[in-house]
C-alpha cells in the first residue's frame, strides 16, 4: 500500500475547497439532486475531453488537472446542496 503525502493531499483539498467557494459564488446552490447530477456529469466530460487529447500535448495535463478539480467542488457541491443534513437549518 502507497503512503500518502498529507501534504500533497491537504493543498489539493484546498484547491477543490476553493473552486468549491468561487463557484458557490457565482452560481446559485442546486435545486435538486437531478441538476447536481447534469452538472456533475458536464464536469466529468469535460475531464473525459482533456483526457482524450493527443498526449504529447503539453497541455493536455494541466487541463486534466483543473478538470479534475472541478469534479471534485462539484461532487463536494452536490454534498452539500443536495445532502438534507447539509441544507440550512436542518440538524445533522
Amino acid at each position: 500500500m502507497s503512503k500518502i503525502d498529507v501534504e500533497k493531499a491537504a493543498n489539493l483539498s484546498e484547491e477543490v475547497y476553493e473552486e468549491f467557494l468561487k463557484a458557490s459564488s457565482k452560481f446559485p446552490a442546486f435545486a435538486s439532486e437531478h441538476e447536481g447530477y447534469a452538472i456533475l456529469l458536464e464536469e466529468v466530460d469535460e475531464l473525459w475531453e482533456a483526457v482524450k487529447l493527443n498526449q504529447k500535448r503539453q497541455e493536455r495535463h494541466n487541463q486534466c488537472r483543473k478538470e479534475c478539480i472541478q469534479v471534485a467542488a462539484m461532487a463536494l457541491r452536490f454534498l452539500y446542496d443536495c445532502t438534507p443534513e447539509w441544507k440550512a437549518g436542518a440538524s445533522p
